[in-house]
């Protein structure tokens, strides 16, 4: 069998040094820890309420993705997004074992 040398995109998460929480329109707290938690929440942001900040932290997702800007650059870009709208919430100050679903689905007392 012939190997492949053709070099396949891997798609790189790149996660942000410290979570952004910020809350949706829902009044739901979201923490955003990467680019793509980033500008899925900025997709759902209601097309009303966005303006040139709003704008500003979306282009500046888009860069990191498209390797145009530093991960601290859309980071900033969507704290201040957060603070101009009123959303930015404070990280929580400790967070208990029982607050924390668990990832694979299943409920229930760990053991």
């Amino acid at each position: 069998m012939k190997a492949d040398n053709s070099r396949e995109k891997i798609v790189n998460v790149q996660t942000f040094e410290r979570s952004i929480f910020l809350r949706d329109d829902k009044n739901s707290i979201r923490e955003i820890e990467c680019i793509n938690d980033a500008l899925a929440f900025l997709a759902s942001w209601p097309e009303h309420r966005r303006g040139p900040i709003y704008q500003s932290a979306y282009r500046a997702c888009q860069a990191v993705r498209e390797e145009r800007l530093h991960l601290d650059g859309a980071r900033n870009a969507l704290h201040c997004f957060g603070r101009s709208a009123g959303i930015l919430e404070q990280a929580p100050v400790s967070v208990e074992p029982w607050m924390i679903a668990p990832r694979n689905g299943r409920g229930g007392i760990l053991a």
